[in-house]
């Protein structure tokens, strides 16, 4: 099993690492009581997830008893990596305010820095043996930078070519949205009317017509400039839209040619969905 457990202060960016981990198609446990950690171990590996990450700290139900189930793991040869994130109590306390959340630890006239002081007592016996990430001066990117490169096995990029009809209404939920109405309209084509971009006839005659290359050229080189700045960024997703009037015949065209243009540069996962050709 390729097992992370996560732990550190509150407000130094648990949750955003292991949002890390779930876009990278690791099974992961927020909080989990640490005396469940090898119960949810055993079940998790029962049922053949290899890959997952764990999140402990504080709030934690026994958390006081984590080093010893750590050394229960060694004992039993699972192999798991710790790592453990920490920021300066003035940027907490920044993160805190900003926030305007309450700090788990905070009891009755507690402070805030008090809480904070007891939070990293609490996890003081941990430190020592684990991956030790600094987030003070960490933005949430170069967080998941650093998350990613401890990861062995990461995920493709994932682009997603969606075609649609802007009679039926734009999809909500693209990066980008592309207007293919420039382009001559096969509709007004006798024997291209009842095809669609998907046929040769079709593209054949897109292809033929004099702006259509310039327009694809355009098209891809924006794109894969987005694909090597988001790599940069561990972006792992991008999703754009490109519609005609009827999501039949442009759109469709548009999104098969640049499905072929990007794979010839880039070896990541490509997915499309013609949202309005049989509807």
């Amino acid at each position: 099993m390729n097992l992370f457990i996560i732990t550190g202060l509150s407000g130094a960016g648990k949750t955003n690492a292991l949002r890390t981990f779930e876009d990278n198609n690791f099974y992961c446990i927020d909080n989990l009581p640490a005396t469940l950690i090898i119960k949810a171990i055993s079940e998790l590996n029962f049922n053949k997830i290899n890959s997952v990450a764990i999140s402990v700290d504080s709030r934690s139900l026994n958390i006081n008893q984590l080093p010893k189930i750590l050394e229960d793991l060694d004992k039993s040869s699972t192999p798991y990596r710790l790592i453990f994130l920490s920021a300066s109590c003035d940027e907490i306390i920044k993160r805190f305010n900003e926030s305007r959340r309450k700090h788990p630890l905070i009891k009755n006239s507690q402070s805030l820095d008090q809480a904070i002081f007891e939070d990293a007592e609490i996890l003081s016996l941990l430190s020592d043996n684990a991956i030790h990430i600094d987030t003070s001066d960490l933005n949430l990117n170069e967080l998941s930078i650093k998350i990613n490169n401890l990861i062995k096995n990461q995920v493709n990029f994932h682009l997603h070519l969606i075609s649609f009809a802007y009679k039926k209404g734009i999809p909500l939920d693209v990066d980008f949205i592309f207007d293919i109405r420039e382009l001559p309209n096969p509709f007004y084509e006798k024997h291209l009317k009842n095809l669609s971009g998907l046929d040769s006839a079709l593209s054949d005659y897109l292809l033929n017509q004099s702006n259509t290359k310039q327009f694809l050229d355009e098209l891809n080189h924006f794109i894969q400039n987005r694909i090597i700045n988001l790599k940069k960024t561990s972006r792992k997703y991008l999703s754009i839209g490109f519609g005609c009037t009827g999501g039949r015949h442009r759109s469709v065209f548009v999104v098969e040619q640049m499905s072929k243009l990007i794979n010839k540069n880039f070896q990541i996962d490509i997915s499309i969905f013609h949202r309005d050709l049989n509807v």
